[in-house]
């Protein structure tokens, strides 16, 4: 596998490693109980520990000038596992928005993971030789509606299979 396409292929794990963060508080995650924010009001807080295995992805759409270059694109899905059984699907879709450096490729990546209580929406630029990082939580519906807090990454990859341990510190 050529340096570019691992790079590419590194991108489109982390950003479904950013999708995974939809798993639900139902599916098993822990709660933090109440905690004081600035403005004196109480926030939920949830941890929710998920592993993002990718199963299909485009990591070579050319959509800027011939070549990788600016604009090109990275379109993942995977099934989001708990205790190795599947809870939810994610996907993603990375635009390429700094190639000059080819050791620091970034990408602007949008995600959704489905769930059954809802959808988990993260973004963020992520570096595309990394699989461990740290994003926002941009929102949600149902059960998750006016999410926030982050996402962290943690490459978890087999010679086999790429995949992510993502960590969700929800906060509503």
């Amino acid at each position: 596998m050529g340096k570019k396409r691992l790079g590419i292929l590194a991108a489109v794990i982390a950003v479904m490693a950013l999708v995974v963060g939809a798993v639900s508080p139902a599916l098993g995650s822990s709660s933090q109980g109440a905690a004081s924010t600035a403005s004196g009001q109480a926030n939920e807080q949830q941890t929710i520990r998920v592993t993002a295995v990718f199963t299909e992805f485009d990591a070579n759409i050319d959509v800027g000038a011939p070549g990788f270059s600016l604009g090109d694109e990275v379109v993942f899905s995977g099934n989001l596992l708990r205790n190795g059984e599947q809870v939810g699907r994610v996907g993603v879709v990375c635009t390429f928005v700094s190639t000059a450096n080819a050791d620091r490729v970034e990408a602007q990546c949008p995600t959704t993971s489905i769930l059954p209580g809802g959808q988990i929406t993260t973004q963020g630029t992520i570096v595309n030789r990394s699989l461990n990082f740290t994003l926002p939580i941009t929102g949600g519906s149902g059960q998750f509606q006016g999410a926030g807090g982050q996402v962290v990454s943690r490459d978890v990859s087999t010679p086999t299979q790429p995949q992510v341990e993502l960590t969700f510190h929800l906060e509503f």
